[in-house]
């Protein structure tokens, strides 16, 4: 995979784009109510999760590829006001016979989740306003390209190991609030945020139980769910539908 290079927040993250009119700037990342408050200089954020005995993983790696990607035009906005500031990559449609304006990203858009980055770089700048909501839907992909696929480390009898959750969807994604975000205080400069929260990814699964037992074996240091039986089968669909279930939207003041 090429070198991450673009955005750095994912989230939908506001931010600068020069002369011009204010905009914010569409951005993706994980996101989780564990990671560390960040230091100076700021090291990229840690996030990790639990299974429902209290193994704990951490996140290594994690990308995406979506398509479809769109969000209604804010009330009031019209396409050409923006047209010089707006990403190539973004039509815009204006309002017509009582239906939203909408913003859609071209296909497709891999997503460096971890970094918080576009894997083919550059920004995603927007027009500013109320958003309710981002969509999209997972790329298909293949066995060798999957939709979703990233590593997570942790350590299982003293010893390291890594899961490796891939998959291939073609699931619908939406990024919504959870509970109300303050639009009249952003500014140009501001976040607004698109996470996959991750920290009910594996809350469901016993792994520790699951790998005492046998359950859940290991291929060398390599844990795939896919895998499970027993009190662990089941896991990697289940873990899929959280993941995918696991998008929302955030608002970040100006940095």
């Amino acid at each position: 995979m090429a070198r991450a290079i673009g955005l750095a927040a994912a989230v939908l993250c506001l931010s600068a784009c020069g002369d011009g009119p204010d905009v914010y700037a569409l951005s993706f990342s994980l996101h989780s109510n564990r990671v560390r408050a960040a230091r100076e200089p700021v090291p990229p954020p840690e996030y990790s999760f639990e299974s429902a005995d209290g193994v704990t993983f951490h996140v290594d790696s994690a990308f995406i590829t979506l398509f479809d990607v769109r969000l209604e035009l804010p009330p009031g906005v019209r396409c050409a006001e923006y047209q010089d500031a707006l990403s190539p990559r973004m039509t815009c449609e204006d309002a017509m016979e009582g239906q939203p304006g909408r913003l859609t990203v071209a296909s497709p858009l891999e997503l460096d989740l971890r970094q918080g980055l576009t894997v083919a770089g550059g920004g995603l700048p927007i027009p500013p306003g109320v958003y309710p909501r981002i969509e999209a839907r997972l790329r298909p992909g293949t066995p060798t390209e999957p939709s979703f696929r990233s590593r997570s480390s942790f350590t299982w009898q003293g010893q390291p190991h890594v899961l490796e959750l891939d998959f291939q969807s073609d699931a619908a994604l939406r990024f919504e609030p959870r509970g109300s975000l303050d639009f009249a205080s952003a500014e140009h400069g501001s976040g607004l945020l698109g996470w996959l929260l991750v920290d009910a990814w594996l809350g469901e699964t016993p792994v520790g139980a699951c790998l005492a037992s046998g359950d859940l074996p290991l291929t060398g240091n390599l844990l795939r769910l896919e895998t499970g039986q027993g009190a662990c089968a089941g896991a990697a669909e289940q873990v899929r539908g959280n993941i995918e279930a696991s998008g929302m939207m955030g608002l970040s003041p100006r940095s």
